[in-house]
């Protein structure tokens, strides 16, 4: 019967017809435009978007199945497809607003789409099973007024590049269950100026309240947001521990100032692990392992920081801060315990280099910082400051202000092994 069963199962996917390709050639007009993205969007597969599309002030595409759109590149790699317009352009709504949905979301690619002065958000996904944003570019992006209440009035104005999690569908808390599975932020360009840079929340990629996600940032460059150019916070494993957080190889450059929101330290390069609740950074049940590896960020703003760390356990290897000068910025800010830090740098001038302090629930000892560069960094108060308990630095003794117990120094050169095998000639037997 198990046979009979297959075979019949087989057969049936045999003579399915494949699902084709479509091709969707813009008009310039935004009313069908729009209407002619999303009939192929609904229809769901393999979409290709070619030439010039309009979207208008406020047209939006829904995605509820599982799809792809990819744009067109000439043969220099450069993409020929253009959206302009939109109001959350590529949009996949919850279900069921505020609720938890009783299945897993779309899964959904984006690739080699230009996407121009849309509103809010060009990208806006709070419901998916996976997603693939890759190869795009994203300019002129024009603030929408999110329902966020900060010190300026009962309305945030807000833009980003791409946006994952409910954090503007349903800010009051996370969805369970509404962002999963992998998610790949890669190659992208977002170019993130904005006129009021004072009064608007601008981030490049924001990925917040993800359950069980396997998140991979890479390769991306993000330039003159106004708040931070990556946010991922308070993204909570799944069943059976799912879940990572991997921030790699992007090229980050800061706008020169930004908006108190949700505290006056900004515009920042890199912000992650568990800011909203910050027990999640210390809860080995819901924080998901996270690591950051050869980014670039240069922090321009008087309070800018390169990396803003909200976790425990996190590994930081080869990631490079040049400080602008500003008297209250910092390079490297690790509130959380137990954290690997090895080879990074950090040069030009800010009040520290490294600030390792508690905050909330987040203790700041126990990291270890190895080989820290501060050849070419001057600080205002010093270039270390540790606030927590035992931790260690690793290397050249820096210029440190310590506050906290049981910190250690270790001088030590970065050193490597010779090559030398058991079996080549340079090697002897110890007689006993």
């Amino acid at each position: 019967m198990r046979a009979l069963f297959a075979a019949v199962i087989t057969l049936f996917c045999l003579t399915m017809p494949a699902l084709a390709d479509q091709t969707v050639v813009g008009t310039g007009t935004p009313a069908m435009d729009v209407a002619n993205v999303q009939k192929a969007v609904d229809a769901g597969g393999t979409i290709v978007l070619r030439g010039s599309f309009d979207f208008g002030p406020d047209g939006r595409v829904k995605i509820t199945k599982s799809t792809r759109i990819r744009g067109e590149k000439d043969e220099s790699g450069h993409l020929k497809t253009t959206i302009t317009g939109g109001f959350w352009t590529f949009y996949s709504p919850l279900p069921v607003p505020g609720a938890t949905p009783a299945g897993t979301g779309p899964i959904v690619a984006v690739h080699a789409i230009h996407f121009h002065r849309a509103k809010g958000t060009p990208l806006h996904f709070p419901y998916t099973g996976g997603l693939d944003v890759r190869g795009c570019t994203v300019t002129d992006t024009k603030p929408q007024n999110a329902p966020i209440k900060w010190s300026g009035g009962d309305s945030l104005p807000f833009l980003a590049g791409v946006v994952v999690g409910n954090r503007l569908d349903h800010p009051a808390k996370r969805i369970k269950r509404a962002a999963t599975g992998v998610i790949r932020i890669a190659n992208n360009r977002f170019e993130m100026e904005t006129d009021k840079p004072g009064h608007t929340a601008g981030y490049g990629v924001l990925v917040d309240w993800t359950s069980g996600a396997d998140i991979a940032i890479t390769g991306n460059v993000i330039r003159r947001a106004s708040r931070n150019a990556v946010e991922v916070l308070d993204n909570t494993l799944g069943p059976k521990a799912a879940g990572v957080v991997r921030i790699e190889d992007n090229r980050i450059v800061t706008e020169d100032e930004g908006i108190e929101y949700p505290h006056k330290y900004g515009p920042n390069g890199i912000v992650t692990g568990w800011y909203f609740d910050t027990r999640g950074g210390v809860d080995i049940t819901r924080n998901s392992p996270l690591s950051l590896v050869g980014n670039r960020v240069e922090a321009r703003g008087d309070r800018s920081t390169g990396l803003l760390l909200y976790a425990d356990d996190i590994v930081a290897i080869c990631n490079d801060m040049i400080m602008a000068g500003g008297d209250q910025a910092r390079g490297i800010v690790q509130t959380g315990s137990r954290g690997f830090f090895s080879h990074n740098r950090v040069r030009g001038e800010a009040r520290y280099a490294v600030y390792c302090h508690p905050f909330e629930a987040l203790r700041g000892s126990s990291n270890t910082f190895a080989w820290t560069e501060l050849n070419d960094f001057t600080g205002y108060k010093n270039q270390v400051l540790l606030g927590g308990n035992v931790n260690i630095l690793i290397g050249t003794p820096p210029a440190l202000t310590d506050k906290g117990k049981g910190n250690r120094v270790v001088k030590a050169a970065p050193c490597s092994l010779p090559e030398i095998s058991p079996e080549g000639e340079s090697w002897e037997p110890v007689t006993p």
